[in-house]
């Protein structure tokens, strides 16, 4: 058996550990040997002896050379004894130091299908900040108390002096109160430092403190009525629940939401209700009347939930400091419209309710290397890949696990941060993409799952495909869907697929996925066809005309297959390869198209950008992009490369000798850097500036090297097309001009 069969398992384990949220993760197998290890525990505990030095090799080593061996055995001994006494939780842990860090350290175990012990997990966590904290708290306490037992013992004996002697004289009495509001301003000056002291150790902190739902609800309902005249009616929770929240800000998000409805709909009654999924609290806040889409409630999510202007705070930065989701929902048959609040349950169960998994098989092979976490049919090596990207990894199978559809959405929303995390950390351009392809295919996946058991079973084979940028695996953060459908049914069983497609795009709108602008989906009847008619679709572009009857119809070039019988798309595709067969006509066709667009770079050297609109002084970057795709489809249509990624077309044009080196080397690196520049500026859009994530880049927003690289990147874009021109054209760019 080969180790590719357990890479699944493998990823579901390191997604168990890494949902978990840890520090750092070391993984061991039962004889305490360093099997896999991310960056982060590698800087903890086997730094180079210089700054300059490269960290020390990990993998295949024992755990006991960077770890105190007395301390791991501790550990493994706790644990082996409470497996023993029957415990299904048993963790460990110990405090470490390592050279200037402390390190809080938990051992979980690995067990077996059958409960045997088979290896174990060490999380580490940098607590040198709490410690020192810690210390600093102590000294001001000391420090309170030393300098505070003076001016204390001088008001003491002031005001027993005068105590003792009622008669005293006035000249002497007011001496006294001299010394007792003297020494007094000397114990206030000492409190203030010690305040602003402290205060400065819990800033940064986590604000968040444990809130029961029932509290929440109740205040909301208070709140609403005596700020806003709005009446709320509560559904108590019928078990206790608790959230982690800034009480504060985060009523005040609800009171928001409340009153931007109340303004929308004109209703001024609203029921709260929430329950509990999947360690997921929804609250949901509904009405009778019209609802809202989720468009307008999004363009709330920019608004300041105060009226302080700029010195307040939006929406989505509550949202985003609580990790919430929220989601408009119209009305069904018997439901009103309602918004629904998405927000993490509060466990303050803490590291103990750390669960082993329990799903290696018996035989499973020790990993000492992540290069065994490569797929057989990916064209990338993933053995480098970082523990941050792993995350994806957790997301996708709760993805996967998700028992509705609402347990889907709001998961779109997760990869802006995760993608700005990656991309920080190094990782390349085509691990991002084919790791947000996963993504899209898991969603799209799971939802034709859940759509098949809303409708009953097909009534014949088909296949979901994905076009364009989905179906080259090359989604950003600014896609909308290309889809559609190929069955082999008769014309009757049309309308069957045809609401499979409503319902699948519907709600893949839902979870972050626009839709299509020129209806390119599989909702649209023209697209939901049986497979004798996309044969025809086919044979038909292929002897189009003219350049002018493939301008829309060239994504459908980049088809993948997606869900369904892959036997479908595998005889389309083998239709496809016969029609191009001696059909030259059709590449020049698609070569015109391709070097109609004018790379955005003048003769001197400056960019052509957007003269006016929204995108004014703005280049369009997926447009700059688009030459090479084409350049990449074309070829590999021509020599029957069956790849879809732009990417993986130009790597085996290379290997094809359609391409030489310098070449391939040239348009691998440009796409890349365009697709990174994409990336980063849509990050921008999201996560900074609260906008809707374009593709349009100011190049005076660039660092110089940045715009240098770019105009190199679209000189060698106008290359691919002069190499269009004279292969497939007959005409250079002098010429044409």
């Amino acid at each position: 058996m080969t180790t590719d069969h357990h890479i699944p398992d493998e990823k579901q384990i390191l997604a168990s550990f890494i949902s978990i949220l840890p520090e750092a993760i070391l993984m061991c197998d039962p004889k305490g040997i360093c099997l896999v290890h991310d960056l982060q525990s590698q800087a903890f505990l086997a730094p180079g002896q210089a700054e300059t030095d490269e960290p020390v090799a990990m993998v295949g080593r024992p755990v006991a050379s960077f770890i105190d061996k007395g301390l791991v055995e501790h550990a493994l001994n706790d644990i082996k004894e409470r497996l023993g006494r029957g415990m299904s939780r048993p963790i460990s842990g110990f405090i470490l130091q390592k050279k200037d860090r402390v390190l809080q350290t938990r051992v979980v175990p690995i067990l077996t299908g059958t409960g045997m012990f088979g290896g174990f997990v060490i999380i580490l966590t940098d607590i040198t900040q709490q410690a020192q904290a810690e210390k600093r708290v102590e000294r001001l306490l000391t420090t309170l108390s030393k300098n505070a037992r003076s001016p204390m013992a001088s008001i003491r004996a002031a005001v027993e002096a005068m105590k003792g002697y009622p008669a005293m004289d006035e000249e002497r009495r007011q001496q006294f109160i001299d010394i007792i509001y003297s020494e007094s301003l000397i114990l206030s000056d000492i409190l203030e430092q010690v305040s602003q002291e402290y205060g400065r150790l819990l800033h940064g902190k986590k604000a968040l403190k444990p809130l029961q739902i029932n509290d929440l609800m109740r205040t909301l309902s208070r709140r609403s009525h005596e700020r806003l005249g709005i009446v709320c009616q509560v559904t108590p929770a019928r078990a206790p629940a608790g959230i982690k929240a800034e009480a504060y800000t985060f009523i005040a998000s609800l009171l928001f939401l409340l009153d931007q409805l109340r303004t929308e709909t004109g209703v001024d009654q609203f029921s709260i209700s929430s329950r509990l999924k999947n360690e997921i609290l929804y609250l949901d806040l509904a009405w009778q009347g019209a609802g809202i889409s989720p468009d307008r409630l999004h363009r709330w999510e920019s608004r300041n939930i105060t009226d302080k202007g700029a010195a307040g705070i939006c929406l989505k930065e509550v949202l985003d400091r609580h990790q919430c989701a929220v989601w408009a929902y119209p009305a069904g048959e018997n439901d009103p419209p309602f918004i629904r609040i998405f927000i993490p349950l509060d466990d303050a169960r803490g590291a103990a309710t750390l669960e082993p998994p329990t799903m290696l098989p018996e035989s499973r092979p020790q990993i000492r290397d992540l290069e065994l976490f490569h797929h057989s049919d990916q064209a990338m090596a993933l053995d480098n890949r970082l523990m941050t990207e792993l995350a994806y990894t957790a997301l996708i199978r709760e993805i996967n696990q998700a028992r509705g559809v609402e347990e889907i959405m709001g998961k779109h929303s997760q990869l802006p941060r995760m993608i700005h995390n990656m991309l920080s950390s190094g990782t390349t351009v085509r691990t991002i993409t084919w790791l947000i392809t996963a993504f899209s295919d898991a969603i799209l996946g799971k939802l034709l799952t859940f759509a098949l058991e809303a409708l009953g079973p097909a009534p014949a084979p088909f296949a979901f495909i994905t076009l364009g940028s989905e179906g080259r695996k090359e989604q950003t953060l600014k896609t909308d869907q290309d889809n559609a459908i190929i069955h082999s049914g008769s014309e009757k069983d049309t309308a069957y697929f045809l609401a499979l497609g409503e319902k699948v795009c519907t709600w893949l709108d839902r979870a972050g996925y626009d839709f299509c602008r020129g209806g390119i989906m599989a909702k649209n009847p023209k697209w939901c066809q049986p497979l004798s008619v996309w044969k025809s679709y086919f044979s038909d572009w292929i002897r189009a005309p003219s350049p002018e009857d493939l301008l829309h119809t060239s994504i459908f070039f980049d088809l993948r297959f997606a869900f369904g019988d892959r036997v479908l798309v595998d005889s389309l595709a083998a239709h496809l390869l016969e029609q191009l067969s001696g059909w030259t006509g059709f590449f020049r066709n698609l070569a015109e198209n391709a070097v109609y667009f004018k790379p955005p770079l003048g003769l001197l050297g400056r960019f052509h950008v957007e003269k006016n609109g929204p995108h004014k002084k703005c280049i369009d970057l997926k447009m700059a992009g688009t030459p090479i795709v084409d350049f990449a489809r074309i070829y590999s249509l021509k020599y029957g490369i069956p790849e879809t990624s732009t990417l993986d077309r130009l790597f085996r044009m290379y290997e094809n000798r359609v391409l030489s080196r310098q070449a391939y080397n040239e348009l691998d690196q440009a796409y890349s850097l365009l697709i990174q520049l994409r990336f980063r500026a849509q990050i921008q859009h999201i996560l900074v500036e609260n906008t809707t994530a374009h593709n349009y880049v100011n190049p005076r927003h660039l660092t110089p090297m940045e715009r240098q690289m770019l105009k190199q990147v679209l000189k060698r874009v106008k290359s691919a097309q002069d190499r269009l021109r004279v292969d497939l054209i007959g005409a250079t760019d002098q010429q044409m001009g």
